[in-house]
């Protein structure tokens, strides 16, 4: 009986965390938005992988997620975002703008500078000037603005600047 156990948890832990909340969350709204993202990133032909432990890409203390372009692949890092879908929600939609920048507009931001930083907190603006070169800031600056859009406008967007992918 314990080695069926002990199978069975290994299992539960090799699953994406979309899969393994309780019910009632993966069957309410957020445990939803994070399926459309995710579909709607994957659209794309980018690929989400969820990581439980520190390693490869998640070994930076503290990073929530990042993408890689070389590989169009977005890396969650779940052991910095634990349970709370909301920071969770903004860094899968956060990694997912740099998947479309990438994709859908050859590395560049869709947006203009000028409605880029008019979108930016006090906050988003000095994270940005303490964690990212000045050359990183149009990109990074847009995902940001992005990040807090509805997950319906977000998907609209990827839609709309993603058309002839």
């Amino acid at each position: 009986m314990r080695p069926l156990l002990v199978l069975a948890g290994l299992l539960i832990c090799m699953l994406p965390a979309s899969a393994t909340k309780n019910s009632s969350e993966s069957t309410g709204s957020r445990g939803t938005e994070i399926q459309q993202i995710e579909t709607g990133i994957k659209r794309l032909g980018a690929r989400v992988i969820w990581m439980r432990i520190n390693s490869g890409a998640c070994t930076r203390r503290g990073l929530l997620g990042v993408y890689k372009p070389e590989d169009r692949t977005i890396f969650l890092c779940q052991q910095s975002i634990r349970d709370n879908t909301a920071p969770l929600i903004e860094t899968l939609r956060h990694e997912g703008w740099h998947a479309v920048q990438q994709i859908c507009n050859k590395g560049r931001p869709v947006m203009s500078k000028v409605k880029i930083f008019s979108l930016l907190t006090d906050a988003d603006r000095k994270n940005l000037r303490e964690f990212y070169d000045r050359s990183q800031y149009p990109l990074e600056a847009e995902a940001r603005a992005i990040e807090k859009l509805s997950t319906d406008d977000y998907l609209r967007d990827i839609d709309r600047y993603c058309a002839h992918v």
